[in-house]
Parts: C-alpha cells; structure tokens; sequence
C-alpha cells in the first residue's frame, strides 16, 4: 500500500490564525518538526509529546507557518486555473481544452486536444466548478480503462496475479492490494508521468507476494523497477497539486 497520510485531525487558534493540522506520532522521533503539504499543516512528534507541547510550538512557528500555507495556497490556486488556462494533464503531458455548449454535458478526448462540451443549463458562474467535476469523472473513466491492461503487461513480467483490477477517488493514497489479491490505484496517478504509475503498479503488484515492506519486499520491487527513489520523490513533490 502506498499511502499520503493517515494522521490524527487537530485544530489551534495561535491568536492570529486558526490551523487545522494532522498529527503524525512516531516512538523513533525526538524532536518535534512541522510540514505544509498538500496546503496543509502536518505536525511530526514522539509518542510522549503531550499536545500542550506540540500546540506551543505551533504557535511559536506561526509565522512561518501563514507564510508557507499562503505560497501553498497559491500553487494550488494555479493548478486548478491550469485546467482552463493550460490544458489537462494526462501522463504529466498537457493538452489544450476547448469549451463548447451542448445539449448535456461530456468530455471528448482525440489524442490532440480535450473537448468539454457543458450542458446550456450552467450559468457561466457554475462553470468553473462544472468544468473540473467533468474531467475528474473523465480521469475516472480513463484510468479504469488504462490500469488494466498496464496492470497486465507487468503482471506477465513479474509472474504475479492479482484478482481484480480498480481505481478509486482517494485523497490519501496510492494504491493498495488486498488479502485478497484486488488491487486499487488512484485515478489522479493520470496525471503523473507514466515511469511513476509504473512504480506504484510493480509497489502494489509486489504486496501479491510479500503483503509487508520487508527487505525481501523491497528487493522484489527493485529486481522489476529501478527507479524507486525518484519516483517516490516525483510523488512527495507532486502529491499537491495530483490530489487538489
């Protein structure tokens, strides 16, 4: 399973702003440490940090804080208008849309350009929010397409099987392979370039064998794909604007 975060939910007034932040405990951390990610704040602490501590240093980091969210806010703020602006993104290539009134709503996509064709009964202050509900349930569409017969070419190469292929609509992870051998993915991985959703492919596709991330796990992953490190860090850099 390859996973975003699965943390603990908290919220602090520091005077000046109210966060919401994920906590993250750990028995190997000593030292308390702050992230923004994915615009949002992310609090590292030991399993002994009591929240009064972890809530004082928030408040002393505040600044710093505002200040990150805020460069955040505006990147994701930039990847929402890129929709409109720059295209969509299919495998980290973007192609041009084009806007069209029709009868009902749909999306077209000719290997060139992505057509969206919206129903005359949006107003234009509808649009915007229309516009990405119909490309994320086109993404949708095309990931469930797409992941299987990835999933198959890989399957014949590391002689592992799973019993059933899927996407689903996560905001915190990956993928994941069941007990069962069902294997999940994201569809928002259509986004990213296709050396990447081949990591999370042969990362899943290894769980069929080893369901932990032993060494043995991990030498498995290796033996079949050899950029592990740059792909995951594409994912920590990107995971951004792929989830917004």
């Amino acid at each position: 399973m390859i996973e975003l975060l699965v943390p603990d939910e908290f919220e602090i007034n520091t005077g000046v702003d109210t966060h919401s932040y994920r906590l993250i405990r750990s028995k190997r951390r000593r030292q308390l440490a702050l992230q923004v990610k994915a615009g949002e704040l992310v609090v590292r602490a030991s399993s002994a940090c009591t929240l009064l501590q972890i809530e004082s240093f928030i408040t002393q980091k505040s600044d710093w804080i505002a200040r990150h969210l805020h460069q955040q806010q505006q990147q994701l703020q930039r990847s929402r208008r890129c929709v409109l602006q720059d295209g969509v993104l299919l495998f980290d290539q973007a192609f041009p849309i084009q806007l069209q009134r029709a009868s009902r709503s749909a999306v077209q996509f000719d290997g060139k350009q992505v057509l969206i064709e919206y129903s005359r009964r949006i107003s234009d202050e509808q649009l915007p929010h229309r516009v990405h509900a119909l490309v994320d349930s086109w993404y949708c569409q095309q990931a469930a397409e797409w992941f299987p017969k990835r999933v198959a070419e890989w399957q014949h190469q590391m002689q592992l099987y799973s019993t059933s292929v899927g996407v689903k609509k996560w905001r915190r992870r990956w993928g994941s392979c069941s007990n069962r051998g069902a294997l999940l993915f994201n569809w928002r991985l259509m986004m990213a370039p296709q050396w990447v959703i081949d990591y999370v492919i042969v990362h899943e596709l290894a769980h069929l064998q080893w369901m932990d991330h032993s060494a043995l796990f991990w030498q498995l992953v290796r033996q079949h794909y050899n950029r592990i490190d740059e792909a995951r860090q594409w994912l920590q850099q990107h995971q951004y604007v792929l989830i917004t």
